[in-house]
């Protein structure tokens, strides 16, 4: 069975944080269960994980209380996504939960799947902030570079006092200020670099 499972897995995964040359060879490492602090591979063999699975599973694996939440959500609503106005209540407690935690005082709580999607995010929320109040922007051309300065509108407006100031003290776009500080979803920086391709093994090229 386990052979069984890593020629299926070498047939349809491309695993991240992998050596492709050797992984063939080596095989993958199979996981079937988890208890607590540890996890069992498909031959039986116990791995403390450290790193809870990626973060994913800080109060550790077969967690009965979690078990049983889930199941009750699962049976209740599986899921329903936030856009277009569209909400939940264990996303609505969840929020309310994160702002209470802030360290400084935040105006909403937006919910992504990772740290790239948090970082594409916080840029996307500039440039709108900046298109809403008029300041200028750069386009960049081979020909010349001028500022562009955009039009605020209402709702460009709006969305930018949501972006840099807490809500109760927004109560209209027309008087919104951004303040000295904004607060961000992630220490991490952007950074604008070439990324060259990487060199995959020649087995791997179709």
């Amino acid at each position: 069975m386990t052979d069984n499972y890593a020629a299926r897995d070498l047939a349809t995964i491309a695993h991240p944080y992998a050596n492709l040359a050797t992984l063939p060879d080596q095989g993958p490492v199979v996981m079937e269960r988890g208890d607590g602090v540890y996890v069992y591979d498909s031959a039986g063999k116990p791995y403390l994980e450290g790193m809870s699975g990626l973060w994913c599973a800080s109060l550790g694996f077969s967690n009965a209380e979690l078990v049983e939440a889930a199941r009750e959500q699962m049976a209740r609503l599986p899921f329903n996504h936030l856009f277009a106005g569209r909400s939940h209540d264990p996303a609505i407690a969840l929020a309310e939960k994160l702002k209470d935690m802030a360290p400084i005082p935040v105006s909403r709580v937006f919910f992504c799947n990772s740290g790239s999607e948090a970082n594409d995010t916080q840029i996307k929320l500039v440039w709108y902030m900046n298109n809403a109040l008029g300041r200028p922007t750069r386009k960049r051309s081979s020909a010349a570079s001028a500022p562009i300065t955009a039009s605020p509108s209402p709702a460009l407006r709006s969305l930018a006092c949501l972006a840099t100031t807490p809500i109760l003290t927004c109560p209209s776009p027309a008087s919104c200020t951004p303040p000295a500080r904004t607060i961000t979803a992630t220490p991490m920086r952007a950074r604008a670099r070439k990324i060259s391709p990487p060199a995959w093994p020649m087995s791997w090229r179709r």
